[in-house]
């Protein structure tokens, strides 16, 4: 994209945004282009260097007939409000920019159209917390995941317990896929968009991430559950949000830190190999201690077993790891 396109694209604020997409025309406009467009054409590899344009594009009488308007003249305006927006125009036609592309994925991701459910069901996958069977659920584009015996790590607004996590999760998420394998892709969807948080990217739109961290003050976790101020096992919790879309996640610390470079060697050293978005990662987040070790300035210390030896990492304020420590088990292994 030219700068002259970033610069007009950048003008477009969301509630023109939403006006030129609340069209049935301009919504066919973009739809045709997305049916266009493939992945696989050759071209798509060198565009990006500006060699040359794609062979996906559209010249307007292509898209004037496909879309099925009646009238060029009233078709040439709704084409021209989505123009250096959602599509821009090339030697060769139209096509669609970027903000265009995330229209049509957000439609073919089902996150407009489609609702799908999964009615709660058992799958092979044992709780973190006692082994028993989990139960998922998807209903609203979350998939809600369960311990089937003990009072889990959370109680939800509903009061229920139980509850192990319940992750955002796009219907086309669950296409070709089992209950076991969508219950997989629902934590590598997820913990890869909390480590790119973690880094300070937005994974929806780039943006500058915030990140603070929620303390319950008066934390008293049951042996089987939440705590009855916070409703939750754990005490820490990391807060991400973007303040330019206002995407967010928030979750457990002891999750969050588990993406952290020195905790991946501290597991290679002890022959572990440490996948962060996975199944895994959530199972030893459970047995990470954390403690704080002080409120002026905020210091936590997160504690993380592999073994017999143990990391101690503690946090400032912002997150940032200030010290490290292994302390290291001679015993035989």
């Amino acid at each position: 994209m030219a700068d002259g396109d970033a610069d007009r694209s950048a003008t477009l604020d969301p509630d023109d945004a939403f006006a030129v997409l609340a069209n049935e025309t301009r919504f066919a406009i973009v739809q045709t282009l997305w049916e266009r467009y493939d992945p696989n054409d050759p071209a798509h590899v060198v565009k990006f260097a500006d060699l040359y344009e794609s062979d996906g594009s559209a010249t307007f009488s292509e898209l004037y007939d496909r879309v099925g308007y009646d009238d060029t003249g009233n078709f040439n305006y709704h084409l021209e409000q989505l123009t250096d927006h959602f599509v821009r125009r090339t030697d060769s036609g139209y096509e669609l920019t970027e903000a265009g592309f995330e229209i049509a994925r957000a439609v073919v991701a089902g996150t407009v159209r489609g609702h799908p459910n999964i009615e709660p069901q058992k799958i092979g996958i044992g709780c973190p917390r006692c082994d028993a069977p989990v139960v998922i659920a998807y209903e609203n584009h979350h998939l809600r995941v369960s311990c089937s015996e003990c009072r889990g790590l959370w109680e939800n607004a509903d009061g229920d317990t139980g509850v192990l996590f319940t992750f955002p999760l796009p219907p086309t998420g669950l296409s070709d896929r089992t209950p076991e394998a969508a219950f997989h892709a629902t934590l590598a969807y997820n913990l890869n968009r909390v480590r790119s948080f973690i880094l300070g990217v937005c994974p929806d739109c780039s943006g500058v991430v915030d990140e603070s961290v929620d303390i319950c003050e008066n934390h008293e976790p049951s042996e089987r559950g939440g705590c009855p101020h916070c409703h939750r096992a754990h005490r820490i919790e990391a807060v991400e949000v973007c303040s330019q879309c206002k995407s967010t996640t928030r979750g457990p610390l002891t999750i969050a830190i588990l993406a952290h470079p020195t905790v991946t060697a501290f597991f290679h050293d002890n022959g572990i190999e440490h996948h962060f978005a996975s199944w895994e990662t959530f199972r030893r987040a459970q047995r990470v201690e954390e403690t704080v070790v002080d409120t002026d300035p905020l210091r936590f210390r997160l504690t993380v077993p592999a073994e017999d030896d143990r990391l101690h990492l503690t946090l400032d304020e912002s997150l940032d790891v200030v010290e490290s420590v292994q302390e290291v088990s001679y015993a035989p292994k």
